[in-house]
């Protein structure tokens, strides 16, 4: 395909979904002049929806006054033919899902140092994603809302990046989460968001943290088929060690993450700070460094194939582990606008605001081969800013039979 949007050749649809549709483009000029990057646009049937334009403008408006080496960039947000768009930072390399899946398919887990280091990548942004305040110096007081796998980008270069603030929490929005309304992937969310309880900056600590043990483990923290049973672990609070599924994590590490995901947020670290200065000195106690330069040679081994050579040349080959299994396939990255609301019944609980969404993710349009390809892998761009989460109808019809509260709207997306 070719066609422009605004100042933009498209040459690509990456991913549609019920609310945007994501392509690689590029940017040209004189002289053979030419920058890669992602397009992200608001999907056609959804054209002249003035709430859905308005959650993409804070999108926006959220994203340009974040400028960190850990976050992804965007470039520009403009109409084109009665659509907005957004152009994003193009990252060659992979999601954080592709990467452990891919480990689970080779059998080979990620290395628990290069695990850590991801980690502390996203967590340095979502610090100063945190911490920033507009140009007048009043606090965005940002919560980013969809910490997951595939929201978190590793560059060739070794940089982790974070993406999609697309239903994040702040003093810019336009559009308001209504009282009771909870979005995000529910798998990664903590128990104060299942409970459509005010959130802070500690949901996203435990969101991270999710992910992080993921990486670490090879396989979903909460991976029950069954929405109620994964509902009610993630209140449990009684989530395995990393350690106990695999051995060679140290059990520092374990120290680290049961306090990163302690159901009860007072006795979570406070800030992404707290997490990060934990991970980097975990990392300054393992016997295997790992940096930039690594995370990168450790990615592009993987995404071209060369793992066995790089494994032989700078890192010990860890056993395969026969738990490990391929935890999704290559999903597309925007989910679907529910026909309905999903209704839960939460135990009481003062209903206020709540967060993330998770998606199942169908698109009207479905991506060309060299689409999925680059999605999935390559090209994983900064384009996963596939979120304002909206999706899939049905996380909890059992928890009403169990036990009778307030009505709570869930809006999901599976990952």
């Amino acid at each position: 395909m070719s066609e422009r949007i605004g100042p933009y050749e498209v040459t690509e649809l990456l991913a549609a979904g019920g609310m945007a549709e994501i392509f690689v483009g590029r940017k040209t000029g004189p002289g053979g002049f030419e920058k890669p990057l992602v397009v992200k646009r608001i999907h056609k049937k959804l054209l002249g929806d003035r709430e859905i334009e308005a959650m993409f403008v804070d999108e926006a408006r959220v994203q340009a006054l974040l400028d960190h080496p850990h976050i992804v960039q965007i470039y520009d947000f403009g109409e084109d033919r009665g659509s907005y768009y957004i152009a994003m930072e193009y990252i060659a390399g992979a999601t954080v899902r592709w990467v452990i899946d891919n480990a689970n398919a080779v059998r080979r887990p990620i290395p628990v140092q290069h695990a850590l280091r991801i980690a502390a990548d996203v967590l340095c942004g979502l610090h100063y994603a945190h911490e920033r305040a507009d140009d007048d110096g009043q606090p965005l007081r940002l919560i980013h809302r969809d910490i997951s796998p595939v929201n978190v980008l590793v560059a060739r270069s070794g940089q982790a990046k974070l993406c999609d603030f697309g239903v994040a929490k702040s003093e810019l929005q336009r559009v308001m989460t209504r009282a009771g309304i909870v979005k995000g992937k529910f798998r990664y969310m903590s128990p104060e968001q299942l409970n459509a309880e005010p959130l802070d900056r500690r949901a996203d600590v435990f969101a991270v943290g999710v992910v992080l043990w993921e990486m670490l483990v090879g396989r979903r923290l909460f991976d029950s088929p069954n929405e109620d049973d994964v509902v009610a672990a993630i209140r449990a609070g009684n989530y395995p060690d990393p350690s106990d599924l695999r051995p060679t994590v140290p059990k520092g590490i374990d120290r680290i993450l049961r306090r990163a995901l302690h159901p009860n947020r007072e006795k979570r670290f406070r800030n992404a700070r707290e997490f990060h200065l934990s991970l980097e000195d975990a990392l300054r106690q393992l016997p295997a460094a790992s940096n930039a330069v690594l995370v990168g040679e450790y990615v592009s081994a993987e995404l071209d194939g060369t793992v066995a050579e790089y494994s032989s040349r700078t890192v010990k080959r860890p056993a395969p582990e026969p738990e490990a299994f391929l935890a999704s396939g290559f999903e597309m990255l925007d989910p679907p606008v529910p026909s309905a609301p999903t209704l839960i019944s939460l135990p009481p609980q003062p209903a206020i605001e709540a967060d993330e969404s998770d998606s199942r993710t169908v698109g009207r349009h479905q991506p060309g081969t060299l689409g999925r390809l680059l999605g999935a892998t390559i090209m994983a761009p900064a384009a996963l800013f596939s979120g304002i989460g909206f999706g899939v109808e049905k996380l909890a019809g059992a928890l009403q039979k169990k036990k009778p509260g307030p009505t709570v709207r869930v809006t999901r997306t599976r990952q």
